[in-house]
Parts: C-alpha cells; structure tokens; sequence
C-alpha cells in the first residue's frame, strides 16, 4: 500500500498474527479472526457480543434511566383504560420504535394508537397544535414519545394543563432542563452502560420491562422479543449507531430473526428490496431502510409504521406497492434536483438554492455533493419565504461550529458534526453563504485527511460463508474494504449513470453506483485502482461493490 492515501487499518507487526488467540477462542478461520483485530478486537470475549450474542450479555432493562417510573405509569394507564397515544417520528429509527411499542402495549392489553408528524407541516419533535389535535380528536390520558421529545420543555408543561401525561424516550442530546414528564428513559442520562442505543432501542428496553422479561427473557418472552430486535436491527442500522457492545448483540440476534419467518409487512418488504435468506446489516442500510424511509421524505410515515405492524397479507402487498411507488418517487426527484442544480464552486461550502425544490430529497443530494467536491454543502428549499436547508460535511469538518458562526442571519439550526439543518429568511442566502464559506475555510486550513483504512486485497478476505459470522457490519465495526487494481476488461452501463466493470484477472464483476460523482465512465483498457466491498450473495455469488461513498477511486 505505498500510496499515503490508502492504509490497512492496524498496523500488523512483522512476521507476527495478533489474532492468532481470537482465532484459536472461537475457532476462527485466521482470516476472519484477522478482520475482527484490525477493527480493535484484541480480547476473545470482545467478540462475544458477535459471536455467541446470548440475552445472559444483555443489560437489564431496569438499569436504563426512567424506565422504572415508566413501567408504573404505562402500567397504570393499561389497567385504567386509559388511552394510550405512541408520538413518534418519521425517519427509520421512530418508524420502527413506534411499530415495536405499539406491539407491546398490544400484548399487554392496552388502548393504544399511534400519531406520526409530517416532515412537512409538522416537522420533527413535538408539537404543541399536533398535541391539542390529538387531546381533541383520541382524548389520550398519556402519551408516549419515542426517538424525540427529550427538549420539548415547553410543549410537555403545556400537555400537563391540558390534563395529558408524558412519558419521553428519546436519544439524542440533552438540553439544558428535563421535560416534566411522568419519566424520561434515556441512555444518557446517569451512567447507563449502552449510550449508543437508538431510539428504536430504548423503546425495545422500555418493552422489555413492561412485559416483566427481566433480567433477561425466557420461553415465550424470549421468542417475542427477537421478533421486536427485527425492527431493533433496522432501525439501529438506519440511524447509524454504533454497532458495537450491547447493540451488536440486539442488532445480531435482529438480523438471526429476520433470517426466519417473518410477518407479513416484513416479508413483502424484503421482496420488495429483493433480500432473501439471512440478511447482513448492508442489506438493511441499502435496501429495507431507504424503502421505510422514503415514506416519511415524501410526506407522512404512518404507512411504514402500518406495513410493520399488519398481519394481513393481502393489506401488505398494497401497503408495500405504496411504499415502492413512494421510493420511486423519491428517486426521480433526487435525480432530477440534482441534474439541474449548478456544480458545486470554488468556495469552501458548496450552498445552493432551490426554491422548488422537494424538502424530502435535499438532504440526500447535499450528500451527494459533499461527496463529490471534498467540501462541506448544503441544498436549500423555500417554504413561504423561509429557507430549509440540509447540510453534509465530511469528516474534519464540524457544521456545529459554522452555524454559531451563521446566528446572526439564520433563523434556527442543529444537527451533528458532519450532518445538521438550518432555516433563514430566502433574501439573506449571501450573508449565510459568506457566513459558512469563511467558517468552512478556517476549518479547511487545520483539516487532516485521513487516509482511507483497508483490509488489504481480495486475498486476505475469509470465504463468503465465513464472513457473516462478525456480523453486523456498520458504523464502528466497518464493513470489509479492499483495494481492487488491474486493467479493464470491459465496462458496461446500467440504469442512469450505473457501472458494470471488469478487472482483467479477478473472477468476479465489480458494480459502481457513480451517482453523479464522476464525470465519464472508465473504459476497456483503462487502468484502475479502487476500494470494494464484497458483496456476498446465495444466488449471484460474490461481486464487489465500489461506491464514492465507500472508497476512493484513481483512474
């Protein structure tokens, strides 16, 4: 690996096998074992999470913070009669928290229903009017939030006057001050050991709770709570948590389950994403998750939360004919958004406008701008005169910092260090841009770019079969990343701006989803040198996949 751009990701000492002890604990093929140490696997039991990912690993649910004043008070409502409201939120992660709490308080006999805002006239969190709706319409005594509310001070307070308790789960950051809710569950707070759950995982340990499966399940209890790590599983990964400790365990034993039958809603939307037998958590982040997610960008996600929960086969296929169409949709207007902005500039941020642009979309096309410049980008949209716009950087940049820069001309924003959002008035576009561009460039100076961490070449991979056995692959534990370089055999297209590629030498076809982040095609003869991912499959056998994304490309 003598380009500076490209390392393996641990330095491996000389004439040495480090992994040798993992290989010999769990009767590892040495390749296998050799990937989970260049991933910081240096102890046996670190990979037990993975490897034998038994409920006796598992954290009792009665040591997350709030969950015991929230089994009171759920308990309460259920034996009161009380109508029961689940508030959730419309990406993956509340979809499928919302589906798992609302099969459980099923089970347990409650009068429960469920509320999803939309992107669009509701927008993310709680919501006072959304809130006074629900008061007037289900006559809730409690509400319940999962993935969000944990910074609604003021709409929690005004839901107490009007006689309507809360119980708030949620895992993002903390503000300042509590919500007054009847409880708060949530992994930050004290020193819970698993502050990587989503918000799907702290409903799953909300649920576990209630049922009474503690410490840890058994018998009936058991085989119905690896039914809820299915939506653990898609919603962990969705959300891009850490997929390490306690959540490669719930992830592992959700993707076990989704490897056995499943529902209806689930099997149709595993045909629909063309999956089949045990899945990988890569065929969750690229094939079940953007269909669930599609939902909520093109308006209201109360139809994924229906295709999770129904067990009406004939309801599925409509409900997921709904969702695919939705998906398609929402293709065709990222394709189209990104076609006709302008490539990005010369400036340190790439920000552009769009007033007609889908809100739903902007966010995956700014991704695909950042990718494709190196820069920090934005894509905005207008909405009665106000801008909208979602933000990407890649890593070394932090937007937190550039939108304290942007106060004074924004209307409001948040986010995370590579991902986050803002609105302004559409007029002050240059002070924002002027604003980011001088923040961005600042940041650029002190940048250092990490070189792109490999696993070494096709060789060093273990056999497709053995593979799957440190799954779940994702963020923190990364997928398997290779450096592929030879002389084009031949280069084909396939749908819009998709590649078929052939390395002279290697057996196996190489597929490139250039999503508009190159300009030309690379042709028969060209010489390449690009970083893969294998992608295993029973009926097609092994390709890889190359993805800017992913990797890098030298043509």
């Amino acid at each position: 690996m003598g380009d500076m751009r490209w390392r393996i990701r641990r330095s491996i000492p000389a004439g040495l096998a480090p992994w040798k002890a993992l290989a010999e604990a769990w009767d590892l093929d040495p390749r296998v074992a050799r990937l989970a140490w260049l991933r910081g696997i240096d102890r046996p039991e670190a990979l037990a999470w993975r490897l034998d990912p038994s409920w006796a690993r598992s954290t009792d649910p009665h040591l997350l913070p709030g969950v015991n004043a929230a089994v009171v008070r759920i308990r309460s409502a259920i034996e009161a009669g009380e109508r029961i409201v689940v508030y959730g939120d419309y990406d993956v992660d509340g979809v499928t928290a919302t589906a798992l709490l609302i099969r459980t308080l099923e089970k347990l006999g409650a009068k429960a229903s469920y509320f999803i805002p939309n992107r669009f006239s509701d927008g993310y969190g709680l919501h006072l009017d959304c809130i006074q709706e629900l008061k007037a319409t289900r006559e809730p005594g409690l509400l319940i939030s999962v993935d969000c509310g944990v910074r609604s001070v003021d709409e929690v307070k005004a839901s107490t006057e009007l006689g309507i308790d809360w119980v708030i789960t949620d895992h993002h950051a903390l503000g300042t001050q509590l919500p007054a809710a009847c409880a708060v569950v949530h992994p930050h707070l004290e020193d819970y050991p698993n502050r990587f759950l989503a918000g799907v995982g702290v409903a799953f340990k909300l649920a576990q709770a209630l049922i009474g499966a503690v410490p840890q399940p058994s018998g009936a209890d058991s085989i119905f709570l690896d039914g809820l790590l299915k939506l653990v599983a898609i919603g962990t990964v969705a959300d891009v948590m850490p997929l390490v400790d306690e959540n490669a365990l719930l992830v592992r034993r959700g993707l076990d389950s989704l490897g056995g039958k499943n529902g209806p809603g689930l099997a149709a939307l595993m045909r629909a994403a063309k999956k089949e037998g045990n899945l990988g958590a890569q065929d969750i982040a690229f094939g079940l998750a953007p269909r669930l997610n599609a939902v909520g960008r093109m308006g209201g996600a109360e139809d994924a939360v229906r295709l999770l929960l129904t067990r009406d086969g004939a309801e599925a296929d409509v409900l997921m004919a709904r969702v695919e169409s939705l998906n398609q949709e929402r293709r065709a207007i990222q394709k189209d958004l990104a076609e006709r902005l302008p490539p990005p500039e010369d400036g340190a941020f790439d920000l552009v406008m769009d007033p007609t642009a889908h809100k739903g979309v902007i966010g995956i096309v700014a991704g695909h701008r950042m990718r494709a410049s190196g820069r920090p980008s934005g894509v905005c949209t207008v909405i009665d005169g106000v801008a909208h716009c979602s933000l990407r950087a890649p890593e070394g940049y932090d937007l937190g910092d550039l939108l304290v820069l942007a106060q004074p001309f924004i209307l409001g924003g948040g986010g995370h260090r590579v991902a986050a959002g803002l609105s302004f008035e559409a007029p002050r576009l240059s002070f924002v841009r002027q604003a980011l561009q001088r923040g961005a460039a600042a940041q650029a100076e002190g940048r250092v770019i990490q070189p792109l961490l490999l696993d070494g070449g096709p060789g060093d991979l273990p056999e497709d079969a053995d593979l799957p056995r440190l799954e779940p692959f994702g963020q923190g534990f990364a997928p398997s990343l290779v450096r592929l370089e030879g002389v084009l055999s031949s280069s084909a297209s396939f749908g819009a701006d998709h590649w078929k590629l052939r390395l002279a030498g290697l057996p196996d076809p190489l597929t490139w989803f250039a999503n508009h982040e190159r300009p030309t095609q690379p042709r028969a003869g060209d010489r390449l040198c690009v970083a893969a991912v294998p992608q295993g499959s029973a009926r097609w056998g092994r390709s890889w996949l190359v993805d800017t994304a992913l990797g890098e490309a030298v043509l």
